[in-house]
């Protein structure tokens, strides 16, 4: 009987280990940076061209180890490594580091996992290559873009650029989210600005040096080629001024009318363009950037109309909701003292604001403010 007994007694037991539950597969490190849940992630640009967490942020070991120091440069802002322009794109968006070259800023999210692993928003920063030389020398102006290419105007800045002068002075940087080409677009090697108001046709300043002669030209330059078409000072100004704030989209005019005070925002539109629209006196106006959406419903999945960011950090998002345009605000710290927004957009849910403390002409440190306004 007491062989009976012991052999139910092991079938039973290898019956138990039969139904107990595989152990789920470990989940590979998550890349990036934890966006906080309706909050905000500021990261430091440090002297490496890495980004780390400041004290706003939410350090993680697997990404903070190795950073060197985010010490303040002091130098002035054209020839400083600085977080300089970004523009979004389907799937993402490009980061140009003045003096660096680029990166490519990506959102990746999860769900509660099985094993205990929490529901997370990371944003993922990774060097796009192809273009690092062309940086040196070079200052980067204002992004816009075309297609499913980010465009960036490299330049010599003509006070502050103290290196010898590149071959050509400037150029244009056409860019994916794979990697970056210089592009020939009819744009002259001695362009000083570009404003992109039209989505083919681009006003051109350009500047040039003879002994202690200086000459400055405009023109408007066909994206799809041809000769640029020389304009007057004059006719340049008026194309390219601000246009009042009254004549801008709606959306944009609804968010922005929740902000006190003189307003000069400069607008990204999802057409790739670029337009300025003013309130009151443009010489006391707050500097402000804006993203717009195309759509009626919004950018989906999000349905974002526009969102705006003040230089003085007061952000405004504009949603459409039916029939309605709906409007939230939130007002994010600055990361450091005398931080001050550069540039912002929109991409994948989340607002970016590049920011740097203003020690003008100088700069100290600069990074990303990035902000989870929950849709």
């Amino acid at each position: 009987m007491s062989l009976v007994i012991a052999l139910l007694s092991a079938l039973l037991a290898l019956s138990s280990c039969a139904k107990q539950p595989a152990e789920p597969p470990a989940e590979p490190p998550r890349r990036g940076f934890v966006v906080p849940a309706n909050g905000t992630l500021s990261l430091a640009l440090g002297t490496d061209g890495v980004f780390a967490p400041t004290p706003m942020g939410t350090p993680t070991p697997e990404v903070t180890q190795g950073h060197s120091s985010t010490e303040r440069s002091m130098l002035p802002f054209p020839i400083a490594m600085t977080t300089a322009s970004i523009q979004p794109l389907s799937g993402g968006a490009v980061l140009a580091i003045n003096r660096a070259g680029l990166r490519r800023l990506g959102v990746e999210r999860y769900a509660p996992s099985d094993g205990g692993s929490p529901a997370e928003t990371r944003l993922v920063i990774e060097t796009l290559p192809g273009s690092e030389a062309d940086f040196a020398g070079r200052t980067v102006a204002p992004s816009w873009s075309r297609g499913e290419d980010a465009l960036f105007l490299l330049y010599r800045h003509p006070i502050f650029e103290t290196s010898e002068p590149q071959d050509p002075p400037s150029l244009l940087l056409s860019a994916t989210l794979e990697g970056a080409r210089v592009l020939q677009a009819g744009i002259e090697g001695d362009a000083y600005a570009v404003y992109p108001v039209s989505v083919d046709a681009w006003l051109v300043q350009y500047r040039s040096e003879s002994g202690d002669r200086v000459e400055t030209r405009y023109a408007r330059v066909h994206a799809n080629g041809g000769q640029p078409e020389p304009l007057k000072r004059a006719e340049f100004e008026a194309l390219a001024s601000p246009l009042p704030l009254a004549l801008a989209p709606e959306s944009l005019l609804e968010a922005a009318n929740t902000l006190s005070g003189s307003l000069l925002i400069e607008a990204r539109l999802q057409d790739g363009s670029r337009r300025a629209y003013v309130r009151g006196d443009p010489g006391q106006a707050t500097p402000a950037w804006a993203w717009v959406s195309n759509g009626d419903e919004g950018d989906e999945p999000f349905g974002l109309s526009a969102c705006i960011v003040t230089d003085d950090w007061r952000v405004v998002m504009a949603r459409r909701i039916e029939d309605r345009l709906m409007i939230s605000s939130v007002s994010p710290s600055a990361p450091v003292s005398s931080a001050v927004v550069r540039d912002a957009t929109f991409t994948q849910g989340l607002i970016v604001a590049l920011w740097e403390e203003d020690f003008f002409p100088a700069v100290g440190q600069s990074g990303l403010l990035v902000i989870d306004p929950g849709l």
